[in-house]
């Protein structure tokens, strides 16, 4: 099993009623062609999985489907693979309308009809609409090439579709909950920057870096110097901690500066700085062993982005 299944649990398996994996290649005389209950099938509990064959017009897309439209340039490699081995895997689709609609596999799909195929393998289940989205979703985050920006737009919309918050989904789909909001946080980003974080031009470090800058413009004045200079994620954070520091009100100088504090207690609280990129105070109590630990922020963003890396739910 793959890093990335066992690390979504649930993965395409438990919406499938637990099927073993099917054979390398499927075979047309081993599929029965047609819809009714008489095909190959496999029970387990009360679901049925029926193994068929259906006709390429017969199908239509998953409408819960979070990933924008595949690139015509995925689609020919799929088809050039599908050509020389066949397919390897049927898809999976449900009965709808007289027809059927797609649960799993809408690219080999996509690249079945581009090579003209008339009939192609499939599993037919019932599923719910929660099933489709949820089955849908694991299937393109197990994706190495989903970008960061669609996978956000996948979680959000899981969100929005069935009222759910971003611990509910995070457990869903088997991932830590600060994961999820720190990718939904993304579409908080203007599209300007949204676009070259899905075009790979920035990366997610730098992305999240610019999360704690409160102004969109500045955001994007950043972005572009980060493209135009090829800054490092490390970098764009220096400039934004000095940011940050130029904007902080001018007040007295901390008790700690002025009687001269412990190094070991300077260094520990420069560590904790770098730690979560922000201004950090640590006081001594009069007891021994005591004491206040301040955490700075600067804006409600800086705020949400501190609460998230420390795990604490604002929901």
């Amino acid at each position: 099993m793959s890093k990335a299944t066992k690390r979504l649990g649930r993965g395409l398996d438990s919406l499938v009623s637990n099927l073993s994996a099917p054979p390398e290649r499927v075979a047309e005389p081993d599929i029965k062609r047609g819809r009714t209950p008489d095909g190959a099938s496999h029970e387990t509990g009360s679901s049925s999985v029926r193994a068929i064959m259906l006709t390429v017009g017969e199908l239509s897309p998953n409408p819960f489907q979070p990933r924008n439209n595949p690139t015509d340039e995925n689609i020919l490699s799929l088809a050039e693979s599908i050509r020389r081995s066949g397919m390897v895997q049927p898809i999976v689709a449900r009965p709808r309308g007289g027809g059927y609609q797609i649960i799993a596999g809408e690219r080999r799909w996509l690249a079945a009809k581009s090579l003209g195929l008339a009939e192609i393998p499939a599993l037919i289940r019932e599923a719910t609409d929660d099933q489709m989205l949820e089955l849908a979703l694991i299937e393109n985050i197990q994706r190495e090439d989903l970008n960061a920006i669609d996978r956000a737009k996948a979680y959000r919309q899981f969100c929005s579709a069935f009222s759910l918050k971003t611990e509910e989904v995070a457990n869903r789909v088997g991932e830590d909950r600060s994961t999820v909001a720190n990718y939904v946080r993304l579409l908080d980003l203007p599209e300007s920057i949204q676009g070259q974080l899905a075009g790979g031009t920035l990366s997610m470090g730098h992305a999240r870096c610019l999360l704690g800058v409160p102004d969109d413009e500045r955001r994007e004045q950043l972005a572009r110097a980060v493209i135009l200079n090829q800054l490092s994620v490390r970098a764009l954070e220096e400039i934004v901690r000095r940011e940050r520091t130029r904007q902080t009100p001018p007040g007295p100088a901390p008790a700690e500066r002025k009687a001269g504090r412990p190094a070991h207690l300077l260094d520990m609280q420069r560590r904790f700085e770098e730690a979560v990129k922000t201004k950090v105070t640590i006081q001594e109590g009069k007891k021994k062993g005591t004491g206040r630990l301040v955490i700075e922020y600067y804006s409600l963003d800086d705020f949400d982005r501190l609460a998230s890396l420390l795990g604490v739910s604002l929901e």
